[in-house]
């Protein structure tokens, strides 16, 4: 901190410049659109790579069994295509949520 402070006269006048800064209601604003944009990401990484990870093993399943000759139009109907659904639906939420933020992050 010290080191920030060296511009300023003293590393008080550096705290009080601080806080005029973050009393600001951009700054405060920039701060809860960096909070929702953290929040955003932790939650839908987790949710993509668990989604990603039942349709990379759905997919592989259809291979195996296509390779064997034995993919049946049932299992692409129960098993592949509601995981397929799933993902789209997944980004589709991803793409919405993503318009929204931005779209709150430009007014700024």
């Amino acid at each position: 901190m010290r080191s920030k402070a060296e511009k300023y006269n003293s590393v008080s006048e550096y705290i009080r410049t601080a806080l005029q800064e973050f009393s600001d209601i951009d700054t405060q604003q920039r701060i809860e659109m960096m909070t929702v944009l953290g929040k955003f990401y932790q939650d839908y990484n987790n949710r993509l790579s668990w989604t990603g990870s039942n349709l990379n093993q759905a997919v592989k399943r259809a291979n195996e069994l296509s390779i064997a000759g034995q993919l049946t139009g049932a299992y692409i109907r129960t098993v592949l295509l509601p995981v397929i659904q799933e993902t789209n639906t997944l980004i589709s939420e991803i793409k919405r949520q993503l318009l929204t933020i931005t779209k709150t992050a430009t007014k700024f």
